[in-house]
């Protein structure tokens, strides 16, 4: 009996993972999308710090 709880329980997380699947891709979607987008203003933040000169009249 043990053993088909197991298989019934194994079952059910595998269709919950499947189900959530999308949702988790949009979200890694999303972070990765973040995080290019502080990377880039990081990069604009040094930049201006190395070179005021490029960005006086802004």
């Amino acid at each position: 009996m043990d053993l088909l709880t197991h298989i019934y329980q194994t079952i059910v997380s595998l269709a919950k993972q499947a189900w959530l699947l999308p949702r988790t891709a949009a979200i890694a979607v999303d972070r990765r999308r973040q995080q290019h987008a502080r990377a880039e203003a990081e990069a604009e933040r040094l930049d201006r710090i190395r070179n005021p000169s490029k960005y006086l009249g802004k």
